[in-house]
């Protein structure tokens, strides 16, 4: 994690109310408790991870829009793919497998493989905050000069994006089987 991000887990911790800091010093409970948190933790980042997909669909909808009222109609079909693309991504992130703890499951989850999962997603803010800013095409739609190779630059950013989250997902399968 960079020194210019915020952890979430320690908010979480620190905004626990009295219920939940009384499981904590119930036998049985503390484990539980913890465990919940840090879900709750991973949940929250993945929506910030889906804000800033989200913030990329608005800049390419705003190209796509550009484009238009420029008269540039060669690049659309480009630019709804990519539309899909990232909608499609933005709906994964938001909905992923978070792994679950709960007081008593079939398949234990320790803290450490929810702390792993946590720290595979936080890298993923900063991901998906470069791609947002790689979708925002205004300077190149209103030059009209370098739109298709940015275009291919954005397909390419989606594609490894998808790729590392779909790691991300064999490592959340990986700690349910265990």
């Amino acid at each position: 994690m960079t020194s210019d991000q915020t952890d979430i887990r320690k908010e979480v911790d620190d905004s626990r109310g009295l219920l939940k800091k009384i499981e904590l010093v119930v036998p049985g409970f503390r484990g539980y408790r913890q465990l919940e948190d840090l879900r709750a933790a991973d949940e929250l980042l993945r929506r910030q991870v889906a804000l800033w997909l989200q913030k990329g669909l608005t800049n390419l909808r705003d190209a796509r829009r550009s484009l238009v009222d420029g008269g540039d109609y060669n690049s659309l079909e480009s630019v709804a793919a990519l539309i899909s693309r990232l909608q499609q991504l933005e709906g994964e992130v938001e909905h992923a497998e978070q792994g679950y703890s709960g007081i008593a499951p079939m398949i234990r989850i320790g803290q450490d493989q929810l702390n792993e999962l946590y720290e595979y997603d936080f890298a993923f803010v900063d991901t998906a905050s470069k791609l947002s800013g790689v979708c925002d095409l205004s300077a190149a739609v209103k030059s009209q000069t370098g739109v298709q190779g940015r275009l291919d630059d954005i397909d390419t950013k989606i594609t490894d994006f998808k790729t590392a989250f779909e790691n991300r997902m064999r490592e959340v399968e990986k700690i349910q089987i265990k």
